[in-house]
């Protein structure tokens, strides 16, 4: 490859410059050409010609539009729906065993295999798996509002508190 000579890029140069100078516009408009401004047309390259009159154009702009919008909120709910069937849905369980209360129960707590219910005037304890109540504790004269249990190895502390704020800790083998 030869590398050109300083006459020969003087050649290439002169070619590619203009041969006029450039005309600078005054700084007032009046001064400007007047060109007329219907010669202009914008045209949108990405568009065919539309064949149809003008008050059937804006209604075929309208349809699409109104088209276009319902499909981005068909396709937001679909993605929503997806999304809501692949999270992990839990396991449901349906009862062994039916149990019948006496009265409106006020609480509840469950430790170990056993479930504390406190009611109208005491409370009552039941086995979790065979739903048979075990025990019946009505010496409170009183409503329990709230019970706690917690298991302490082979016992479980009971501690219910009545309407009145009082608390009764009781231990359960």
């Amino acid at each position: 490859m030869s590398v050109p000579r300083g006459s020969q890029v003087q050649k290439r140069l002169s070619s590619f410059m203009r041969k006029r100078l450039l005309e600078v516009p005054s700084p007032t408009e009046k001064d400007w050409p007047k060109d007329d401004e219907d010669d202009y047309v914008f045209i949108d390259l990405g568009q065919e010609p539309d064949s149809l009159p003008q008050p059937y154009r804006m209604i075929n702009k309208m349809v699409d539009l109104l088209f276009d919008r319902c499909w981005e909120v068909i396709q937001e709910r679909h993605a929503l729906k997806e999304v809501e069937l692949s999270q992990t849905q839990p396991t449901t369980y349906l009862p062994l065993v039916e149990s019948k209360l006496n009265k409106m129960p006020n609480c509840m707590a469950i430790s170990q295999d056993y479930v504390f219910i406190g009611g109208a005037k005491g409370f009552s304890i039941y086995n979790l798996y065979s739903a048979k109540r075990i025990y019946i504790w009505e010496k409170l004269k009183v409503d329990v509002t709230s019970i706690w249990a917690t298991d302490l190895g082979n016992e479980i502390l009971i501690a219910p508190v009545d309407e009145m704020g009082t608390c009764f800790p009781l231990f359960f083998s």
